[in-house]
């Protein structure tokens, strides 16, 4: 159905009777008075569930339908008989947010001083939607221009006027501060549940504090920085809203020990920041005892929770659990998978105390080792190499700690694992290559240092050609420095060192003594193999040409040694680089 067509009674009947969860959407863009008295008395007869479900939604939007002041009023009235928290929470937040008033500037005399000073108040915005035109006139033939643009320009504007926006607010709050007296029992819950649903955005500036009518009575109501009259709360001069501390209505009935469960909820599930600080603070006032008492599995939510004080919180709580000891490893698994890197800290050192390593397979202390965060990688790293030292790992599980994730345990990791993969009783390219080919930079240096003349590797070809073709620039820069020390690679033919003599020349944003190293292994390879001079010319013309000056000078003397080593190459120097003049050739006689 099109969102222009007029609502029809008929097709609000079988949204009605096919329980539609669509049905309070549609609703909200009646607004004929009968209609709307027809749907709300259908409503309230409706299924518990889901007339609940939908009364909830609908109190869920905003309240800007015009009209609609008889549903709002016959709704909220109606949960109210039936005592149905559920929805009255809804009533209740929504009620708050009907009042957000604005900060104004303005003036007022000083006696004393004899001048008007300049001051800033609270004041509340012109937002109510008009009334409808008379039912029997939709012609709008009755209402002045004025009126009929304001009607239409209702963006942002809300129902009910001030004074009766008031009234509803006291009135919602009325029905949990007789609770608090006649049903104590329940009192406690059915506050959380509406202080549960408040938001952020309910607080997005300070003085949406003082709006949020039921919140401010169920939190701070006995705080003598606070004055409330019948329609407002405000501070009390000199005074702010920092000082704010938990300080409820019902206060006694805060402290019993079964408020306790209900704070704990609450401080997980609020979805506002200033509720959960508020159940935090009043835990620490006045139920630290109990903290003791909670379960690891009821601290995991809390442990993980996206705010940090809350993380905090729950973490020092963990700390001080006696019962850890019979925490399943599945539990303490899915602990180490929390974000924060305080909470990983306490988490790990408490698994340190109560967790024998012998309580884990080999596979879970490796992937704990190769973890990401910190705190988690050096616990499994020392219980790997506890482990170790009681049963050996297979060669083919060590050579996975060249996949460490974490940075800061890396180079210990490789140095550790070369130490036991690297050895002539132990080496075997297929183990040690890994640590070559590792996405982490340090595990690649601890690589290359481990690769000296007395490295099992140092004359394995299998090692070497696969060295040569590693896309990491650390490792090329690592294998050009190891060709100083010798010509030749262990079954690597000269053309095949041409692409990494390339690579290296061609870094141009990057200088370092790599670079005349390469262009001195290509003159040497040059005078060796004349057959590879047309081959490596070009990459010596590059140097030549480079932007760099002391490439220019590393690259001019190195064919200067060339033409100095093997004259009869001058020739193939003069077709890779005509631009340079070379002087004409003297030949010595006897």
């Amino acid at each position: 159905m099109s969102t222009t067509d007029k609502p029809s009674k008929i097709f609000l009947d079988e949204l009605f009777a096919g329980r539609d969860a669509e049905f309070f959407r549609y609703v909200r863009r009646v607004d004929s008075p009968s209609l709307l008295q027809y749907v709300v008395e259908r409503w309230k007869q409706a299924p518990a569930d889901w007339a609940r479900a939908q009364t909830i939604a609908y109190f869920d939007e905003p309240l800007d339908c015009p009209g609609h002041e008889l549903v709002v009023k016959r709704l909220f009235k109606d949960a109210e008989e039936r005592g149905d928290d559920k929805v009255l929470a809804a009533c209740t937040v929504t009620f708050d947010r009907l009042v957000r008033r604005k900060r104004r500037r303005g003036y007022r005399y000083d006696p004393s001083a004899q001048q008007y000073m300049q001051q800033e108040y609270l004041a509340s915005p012109r937002d109510q939607i008009p009334q409808l035109p008379n039912a029997k006139d939709r012609r709008w033939s009755g209402l002045d221009t004025a009126s009929y643009i304001a009607y239409f320009n209702r963006k942002a504007k809300r129902l009910f006027s001030y004074r009766t926006r008031y009234y509803l607010r006291r009135r919602a709050w009325r029905y949990y501060r007789r609770m608090g007296y006649q049903q104590p029992d329940r009192y406690v819950r059915a506050v959380a549940t509406f202080l549960k649903r408040y938001t952020d955005s309910d607080f997005a500036q300070g003085e949406n504090i003082l709006d949020n009518w039921s919140m401010l009575h169920a939190c701070y109501f006995h705080h003598d920085a606070l004055r409330f009259t019948d329609a407002k709360a405000a501070l009390v001069e000199g005074r702010s809203l920092a000082e704010l501390t938990p300080a409820p209505y019902h206060d006694a009935l805060w402290q019993q020990t079964e408020a306790f469960d209900v704070l704990i909820d609450l401080l997980g599930n609020a979805e506002s920041s200033l509720i959960r600080l508020w159940a935090l603070e009043y835990l620490n006032q006045h139920h630290r005892a109990l903290v003791s008492s909670l379960t690891p599995q009821r601290l995991m939510p809390l442990l993980n929770h996206a705010d940090e004080r809350v993380q905090n919180f729950a973490a020092e709580a963990f700390s001080q659990l006696e019962n850890l000891g019979s925490l399943g490893i599945d539990d303490w698994l899915a602990l180490l998978k929390l974000s924060s890197i305080s909470t990983l800290t306490l988490i790990c050192d408490a698994m340190r105390k109560h967790v024998a390593s012998d309580r884990l397979d080999q596979q879970q202390l490796l992937e704990l080792a190769c973890a990401r965060p910190d705190p988690v990688a050096r616990m499994g790293l020392e219980m790997v190499q506890a482990r170790h030292a009681e049963r050996p790992f297979a060669p083919t599980d060590l050579c996975r700690l060249a996949h460490v994730e974490c940075l800061s345990i890396a180079r210990q990791a490789a140095e550790w694992g070369l130490s036991l993969l690297g050895t002539s009783s132990t080496y075997h390219v297929e183990w040690v290559s890994p640590f070559f080919d590792s996405l982490n930079l340090p595990t690649r240096l601890v690589a290359m240092e481990w690769l000296t003349p007395k490295a099992p590797g140092w004359n394995d070809p299998a090692l070497w050609a696969r060295l040569i073709e590693t896309p990491f620039d650390d490792v090329r820069l690592g294998v050009v420095q190891q060709l100083e020390q010798r010509l030749r690679l262990p079954g690597t033919e000269v053309d095949r060192l041409a692409p990494v003599w390339t690579a290296v020349i061609l870094g141009v944003h990057r200088g370092g003594r790599r670079k005349p190293d390469a262009l001195r292994q290509i003159i040497k390879a040059m005078i060796v193999e004349p057959a590879q001079v047309e081959r490596l010319m070009p990459i010596v013309a590059v140097a030549v040409r480079s932007i760099r000056a002391p490439e220019r000078r590393a690259a001019l003397a190195a064919l200067a040694r060339l033409i100095d080593a093997a004259p009869n190459m001058q020739g193939a120097l003069e077709r890779a680089i005509p631009e340079l003049t070379l002087p004409p050739m003297v030949v010595e006689t006897a």
